[in-house]
């Protein structure tokens, strides 16, 4: 299989699983939706593994590194600034602010603390 088959084999794996998951959602059937998605990353997986192209090299990598890290970066502190703000909102008038701004602020501490194990797993382990 070669690039253009595999991203054919993408597309159409990716459009019958829409299907499906529009079918479940209309028919209240969320277990239908959930077998959908493992089913098709198990495809996507063996289509993967017949391309006999190089799909990604290192550079590939450093760049999705690169980008994710400025995504986490971006998300927590927009979060974590959005937290405050409802958190400072919800000592008036609107009380469930309150509750919604520390839900976002623990969900970056829990972020952040599994940023911290992951890095220190990887500096330990290598990088493989």
């Amino acid at each position: 299989m070669n690039r253009r088959q595999f991203a054919l084999c993408g597309i159409l794996i990716t459009m019958a699983l829409g299907a499906v998951i529009g079918w479940s959602i209309s028919t209240e059937n969320p277990l239908l939706a959930l077998v959908a998605v493992i089913v098709a990353m198990a495809l996507l997986y063996l289509c993967k593994t017949r391309v006999e192209e190089v799909l990604e090299d290192e550079r590939i990598y450093r760049i999705s590194e690169k980008a994710s890290r400025r995504t986490f970066q971006v998300i927590i502190l927009t979060i974590g600034l959005l937290g405050v703000v409802l958190i400072t909102l919800g000592k008036g008038a609107f009380v469930e602010y309150k509750q919604i701004g520390l839900i976002l602020a623990f969900s970056v501490c829990a972020l952040l603390i599994l940023y911290l194990f992951f890095y220190g797993y990887y500096s330990k382990r290598g990088l493989d």
